[in-house]
């Protein structure tokens, strides 16, 4: 080890001083420039983990995944907000979301994902996860849900190439 101020071999036991305001780690020799000692801190002792999957059963429990909203849950999930008197920020705040998503689940444009649903469960007191499969209804509105109305760009390229418009001839090339 070498002193901090001189650069020589520190021989024998080396003195931790402060010079300057600067916590040094000098040779018996310099250690007169400075003004007290100082012990350098103690490395943190590290503490064994718990094993992960342990860790993740106590913070949350298996979903269950046999659960399926009910019909209308956006309906049931606005009527209890609006009769604690609440609003949507209120609700997000309280689940740890964002309102523009509790908009989209009211609106039904966003299904919860179960935990999700749990939380509003818990903190609305109202049912909105099932045991029973979905209804027919509810399979064909999810199925049709997202599908786009009139005209794609993929339908006009396929009547396109049906009609054989949007070709070139070999006299036209430009």
């Amino acid at each position: 080890m070498r002193c901090e101020i001189c650069g020589r071999i520190i021989q024998g036991k080396p003195y931790r001083v402060i010079v300057e305001q600067a916590k040094l780690t000098v040779c018996g020799e310099c250690a007169k420039h400075g003004s007290q000692t100082w012990k350098p801190p103690k490395p943190p002792t590290l503490k064994p983990q718990p094993k992960t999957s342990l860790k993740k059963s106590i913070l949350k429990p298996p979903i269950d995944e046999s659960l399926t909203l009910v019909e209308n849950y956006g309906f049931k999930i606005k009527t209890a907000r609006e009769r604690k008197g609440w609003t949507q920020e209120d609700l997000a705040s309280k689940i740890g979301e964002k309102a523009s998503f509790i908009s989209k689940i009211e609106t039904e444009k966003v299904a919860p994902s179960i935990h999700v649903a749990k939380k509003i469960e818990h903190v609305l007191g109202v049912s909105i996860l099932t045991h029973e499969p979905p209804s027919t209804t509810q399979l064909i509105a999810k199925q049709t849900k997202h599908e786009p109305t009139g005209l794609t760009i993929g339908d006009i390229l396929m009547l396109n190439k049906k009609t054989g418009k949007g070709e070139k001839s070999e006299g036209n090339l430009g």
